[in-house]
């Protein structure tokens, strides 16, 4: 099948395939384009990103900050270098609307600097998705910071109006049980507001990498926060400002994670995939990796590449899955073809993603053949070694990491599966089903 067409398809059979090999080319991390692009837009002078992910999160991301004042150029025509003129301070004298597509960490985001605007509009075309995820307690710290806020029902959907403009600082909480977005957003905005803040997580606090992510980004562009080890209390000191600098983005871990689990899944030894552009030591990465040692996948890490050979017999594992969320549906998806069961814990904020990644994934899951449980904070598997049945149609939710499960449990299926709203994998990784049938995999 051509690229295009597959770039293009809404539907789309996946073959099983016992053999893969090559070397597929992954995103940018859309953790750090996010983080790096945020922080050049709020710094005053020129900032250069190298190789920005290039997705439908990107671009919405792209719109935000051209709403906030920053001036964007693209300096290649394989867009690889964005320089971005910042604005220090955002500002608009009239009214902004910003479409965040279903973009749910650029929005919360943008939701935290946009407080400095004296009035903008946040708003989704995908109202059953991103219109459908909480930003309650994001919003009710940005009230008590001085802004107005009206978001939709108590939960605070979109679209969200926010009036500010005129914050101040002090103390002031924020809930991390379901997001950690909602704290990022806040450290984000802190420097901005010209008066101290002390910010204190209640409950607990989801996706800490994530927060770890933020302050690495932030410490580079000239912010200083100082905080307790347990990530629970942050201050930020007045009269700092970001200042313009050079990001090289790293790939993309989350993206890896499905390349790398559909390798292990393949039953021919001879299969190999080789990922190059992972940063050492990143967090995720690491979390990652650790886990597909512990299922007894085959994995050597040289350098900035990871080497995965299949034909392997894999186990299964217990996985405190907070410490790699976007990972875990992939990790379900090979979990379902390892030895003995296998729990992921830890984990209730999938609820709450572009679809409901326990709920939602479970049920396709089963309908391809999947011995798996859903619970409030888990998923429970049981492994058959010898695959599932599939040759049914599943839904991939208009979620791109289920979209990207399903293909794994396809490879494995003694059928197939039929994958529908297959257009959705733009979210993050575009071109996924291109660098599958690079590997070797059949589709059409």
């Amino acid at each position: 099948m051509q690229e295009e067409a597959l770039h293009l398809a809404q539907e789309l059979y996946i073959a099983p395939s016992s053999l893969l090999m090559g070397e597929p080319v992954i995103p940018s991390s859309k953790y750090y384009t996010l983080r790096y692009l945020l922080a050049a837009t709020l710094a005053e002078g020129e900032s250069r990103v190298l190789f920005p992910a290039q997705s439908d999160d990107s671009e919405a991301l792209l719109r935000g900050c051209r709403a906030l004042g920053a001036e964007l150029a693209w300096e290649d025509e394989q867009m690889h270098r964005l320089c971005v003129r910042g604005v220090r301070r955002p500002h608009c004298t009239t009214p902004v609307t910003i479409s965040v597509g279903n973009a749910g960490a650029v929005l919360r985001l943008l939701l935290g600097v946009g407080a400095m605007l004296p009035e903008v509009t946040f708003v989704t075309d995908h109202p059953e998705s991103l219109g459908k995820r909480p930003n309650r307690e994001l919003l009710e710290a940005l009230s008590a910071l001085g802004a107005v806020c009206e978001g939709t029902e108590p939960e605070g959907y979109l679209p969200i109006t926010l009036r500010g403009g005129k914050l101040h600082g002090g103390h002031i909480s924020i809930s991390g049980a379901r997001s950690s977005q909602y704290l990022s957003a806040l450290l984000f905005l802190a420097p901005l507001i010209g008066e101290a803040l002390d910010i204190v997580v209640v409950d607990e606090l989801k996706s800490r990498p994530l927060v770890r992510a933020t302050l690495e980004v932030l410490q580079e562009a000239g912010i200083t926060i100082t905080h307790d080890e347990s990530l629970r209390h942050f201050s930020v000191s007045a009269g700092q400002c970001y200042q313009p600098h050079d990001y090289v983005i790293p790939g993309d871990y989350p993206s890896a994670a499905a390349l790398l689990a559909a390798c292990a899944v393949a039953n021919d030894p001879t299969s190999w995939v080789r990922i190059a552009r992972l940063r050492p030591g990143e967090e995720i990465g690491e979390a990652l990796l650790a886990a597909l040692r512990a299922m007894g996948a085959d994995l050597q890490v040289k350098g900035d590449s990871v080497v995965m050979r299949g034909g392997r017999r894999l186990q299964g594992i217990e996985l405190d899955g907070d410490q790699l969320i976007d990972c875990v549906p992939v990790l379900v998806a090979a979990a379902c073809f390892a030895e003995g069961e296998s729990v992921f814990y830890n984990i209730e904020n999938l609820h709450y993603k572009e679809s409901d990644r326990i709920n939602d994934l479970c049920a396709e899951l089963r309908r391809a053949g999947c011995a798996v449980m859903p619970r409030q904070n888990a998923i429970l598997v049981q492994g058959c070694l010898q695959g599932v049945e599939g040759g049914v149609v599943v839904d991939g939710h208009s979620d791109h990491r289920l979209l990207m499960a399903l293909a794994i449990v396809a490879l494995r299926s003694r059928h197939g599966l039929t994958l529908r709203g297959t257009q959705h994998i733009s979210k993050s990784f575009p071109l996924f089903f291109e660098q599958l049938q690079r590997l070797g995999v059949e589709m059409r």
